[in-house]
């Protein structure tokens, strides 16, 4: 069989238990999808932890913890080993942040006009007539405008 030849592959197996964050990181990105997994668990219990000490009006709690495991993607995708902080600083800090963001987001008032607008087309329920909408039912009066100076 001319023309073959025979390559010789290395697998390296790593223990995802007692490999360190770093190196999990580097994984990942090599391709091993079993990485994230482990990080994603072992940082699990952080992002509830600090969830506990957040409140999101209108949100569940384990909306938090997942803003939380967001900010710890978003860790995992952004740590760089040259720089001077551990993994585990910089997934703290990112975590923070993201659920630091997600409580001003949903407290800003920016929004709030939209949110909880009244449309004045919609129809008027309990009325004799259904067809008619709050459009329909307010007065029309001319309002005097100030004269210019």
């Amino acid at each position: 069989m001319a023309g073959r030849r025979r390559v010789r592959t290395t697998v390296v197996v790593i223990d995802v238990e007692s490999a360190s964050d770093e190196e999990l990181v580097e994984l990942y990105r090599s391709g091993n999808p079993t990485a994230i997994e482990a990080l994603l668990t072992r940082y699990r219990n952080f992002a509830r932890l600090k969830a506990r000490s957040y409140f999101l009006a209108g949100a569940d709690k384990d909306d938090i913890v997942q803003e939380g495991m967001i900010g710890l993607y978003k860790a995992i995708r952004d740590f760089s080993p040259d720089r001077e902080a551990s993994f585990r600083a910089f997934a703290e800090i990112c975590i923070t942040r993201q659920i630091i963001t997600a409580v001003k987001t949903a407290t800003r008032q920016k929004h709030l006009p939209l949110n909880q607008y009244v449309s004045l087309n919609k129809p008027l329920s309990g009325q004799e007539d259904p067809d008619w909408s709050l459009q329909d039912v307010i007065q029309t009066e001319h309002i005097p405008t100030l004269p210019s100076s």
